[in-house]
């Protein structure tokens, strides 16, 4: 069966993998940097923000290949930071490479660079990973 190639049109499979994907991480870096699904710490500029004004930042721009759902790269950004600040991406890599290190921070700069075919099929079961993630960790904690 060919594969397709995503696009970044505002509905369909990709797109909503991308909504429970993006939900799941704004959940998670909100319960573990606050304790509390309504606010996040920023990971670029620390500071509490609410969280409807957090996004899914990654820590390597473009979003492509083998990283747009990679979690280890994605974390709690607010919108001023990801959107205004062009990703505070020296302060991200930073905080990374610190984290774990300069090979690993490499390997990841690769990976965005690995072509990632997937096709409708891909992105529902992704979409199901991350709808179940979210909705465990949202009844994990009310």
């Amino acid at each position: 069966m060919p594969y397709r190639t995503l696009s970044n049109k505002s509905s369909g499979p990709k797109a909503t993998a991308w909504k429970w994907f993006s939900k799941y991480i704004r959940l998670r870096d909100s319960l573990a940097t606050t304790g509390t699904a309504d606010k996040c710490i920023c990971i670029t500029c620390g500071l509490s923000w609410p969280s409807d004004q957090i996004d899914a930042g990654h820590m390597i721009p473009g979003r492509s290949g083998g990283i747009l759902f990679d979690e280890s790269i994605v974390f709690g950004q607010c919108q001023q930071c990801n959107r205004e600040g062009n990703g505070e991406r020296q302060a991200f890599k930073k905080i990374m490479v610190e984290r774990n290190g300069i090979e690993w921070f490499e390997m990841k700069e690769q990976a965005r660079k690995t072509p990632a075919k997937m096709g409708d099929f891909e992105c529902r079961l992704i979409s199901d990973e991350y709808r179940n993630k979210y909705n465990a960790l949202k009844k994990a904690n009310p």
